[in-house]
């Protein structure tokens, strides 16, 4: 399955004063605590300050890309 992740990150203005900004990414996996999971891992990655804001599922069956189904993307 695949969730929407909103993840929040402070950011510092040229004032010095600190706003978050929301970014949202798409994660697969098989629930909401794998995926929050995986967030956390991927925020650790990052220097910035992060807060993972949401997570939602989103209705998604398969997403079509040249690795995942080549044979559409033949002869372009």
């Amino acid at each position: 399955m695949y969730y929407q992740v909103t993840i929040g990150f402070e950011t510092e203005n040229e004032n010095g004063n600190v706003r978050k900004q929301k970014v949202k990414y798409v994660f697969e996996g098989e629930s909401v605590e794998e995926v929050t999971i995986i967030a956390a891992k991927y925020m650790a990655g990052d220097t910035r300050t992060s807060e993972l804001m949401g997570v939602t599922n989103m209705p998604i069956e398969c997403i079509v890309t040249p690795t995942t189904h080549p044979e559409y993307y033949k002869g372009k």
